[in-house]
């Protein structure tokens, strides 16, 4: 008669178990993880199970537990495995992985923004900190704000931009309307998610408007302006006119001031004192003042603080 080793029948349910969870789990579409999760527990349960039945079955007064070696081995190594997997779990770092496996890099719509302005509104401030972003001037007196975010997706995250809020805050004080921009927050580490947004800014027009920069790009489509527009810290600066435009466009820019399709009336030249090295010799860097006088010039469109600038002529549609 072949003797009982404790350990064989441990593996062998253990193996039917497995097979089972990772069958069913085929079906429902679970993660693999879910049920290495779930199941590595139960092969200690049934190991202890088939130890206390041998004791219990064996006639000797003092009984020898007799192991299967490989069966204790493998039930060792899926024990150890599954505890692993239990601690990375309680510290979040399987859902990581499992977020990175599963990952995607898509090209979402951002929640739109469609407000009417109110008539004592006169001016609009828009912050774009360090968002890429586009502004376009209306006839409608209406705010707009739209566009697209690229971001790292997990199947099973909450979505990065959700809400309007979680990329644009607006805000009324007098006369003012405040716009500010949100940079999305990243997730740095090995398994890192990243995520950039696109927006653009419809704005009146008629309204007078203030985009603040922070080393960004912004491109200008002021359209039919019937105010004054000023962009201050904006890196790069691209411009948009068509040829009804009635604009006097100046701009100050640390690096010579790109033509773009069309070229400035005048660029002139200056120099600024700089910060005196620790050998007291001072510095001096150049700045480049260009104007445009499109159509009257009645209205005027201000750059400061930029580092590059172009003029483009588009054709109105």
């Amino acid at each position: 008669m072949r003797k009982w080793r404790v350990g064989s029948v441990s593996m062998g349910l253990s193996l039917v178990l497995l097979g089972i969870l990772l069958f069913l789990s085929q079906l429902k579409g679970m993660q693999m993880m879910e049920p290495l999760l779930v199941w590595w527990p139960i092969i200690l349960i049934v190991l202890g199970i088939e130890i206390v039945v041998y004791l219990f079955m064996s006639k000797q007064e003092n009984p020898i537990v007799k192991y299967d070696f490989l069966s204790i081995l493998f039930v060792g190594i899926i024990g150890t495995i599954g505890i692993g997997f239990t601690l990375l779990s309680s510290i979040g770092l399987v859902d990581e992985v499992q977020g990175v496996i599963g990952a995607e890099h898509r090209t979402l719509d951002l929640p739109a923004i469609e407000e009417k302005l109110a008539s004592d509104i006169k001016r609009v401030v828009l912050e774009t900190n360090g968002v890429t972003s586009k502004v376009e001037g209306s006839t409608a007196n209406e705010l707009h704000v739209f566009g697209v975010f690229r971001a790292t997706v997990h199947p099973k995250a909450d979505p990065i931009i959700a809400e309007t809020k979680d990329y644009v805050f607006t805000k009324v004080v007098g006369d003012t309307m405040y716009v500010t921009l949100k940079e999305p927050a990243d997730q740095t580490g090995p398994f890192s998610t990243y995520a950039t947004i696109e927006p653009t800014i419809i704005v009146p027009s008629s309204i007078r408007l203030e985009v603040r920069g922070e080393h960004n790009n912004v491109s200008l489509y002021p359209g039919s302006l019937e105010n004054n527009w000023v962009v201050d810290g904006v890196s790069n600066v691209s411009i948009h006119v068509n040829d009804k435009s009635d604009i006097l466009l100046s701009a100050v820019s640390n690096n010579v001031l790109e033509n773009g399709n069309i070229k400035w009336d005048k660029i002139d030249t200056t120099e600024r004192g700089g910060i005196e090295e620790v050998y007291e010799e001072s510095t001096t860097e150049k700045l480049y003042k260009g104007t445009k006088k499109l159509g009257e010039g009645t209205y005027k469109l201000s750059i400061f603080n930029s580092d590059l600038v172009t003029v483009n002529l588009v054709e109105k549609m």
